[in-house]
């Protein structure tokens, strides 16, 4: 039998990681939440850059976007960096 403030120690560590549990839960979900807030703006600004509601058109242009392609530096700051 272990001694009762070890016993203590245990369960308050046990009771601890359950709670950290559920934290990363909940932060799982916000961080769900959020990326599809981020898609769903992406696509907005997508819709008012080509003029278009419909979808498939700005599906697309994902499509044809080449990710690694890096546009040519025109000298002018962005995002005030």
């Amino acid at each position: 039998m272990v001694s009762k403030k070890l016993a203590t120690r245990l369960a308050k560590k046990k009771n601890e990681l359950a709670n950290a549990e559920d934290r990363v839960k909940v932060l799982k979900a916000e961080l769900a939440t959020l990326n599809q807030q981020v898609q769903l703006e992406l696509v907005k600004q997508l819709q008012t850059n080509l003029k278009t509601d419909d979808l498939t058109e700005v599906a697309n242009f994902i499509a044809q976007v080449d990710p690694t392609q890096v546009p040519a530096d025109d000298g002018g700051e962005q995002d005030g960096y």
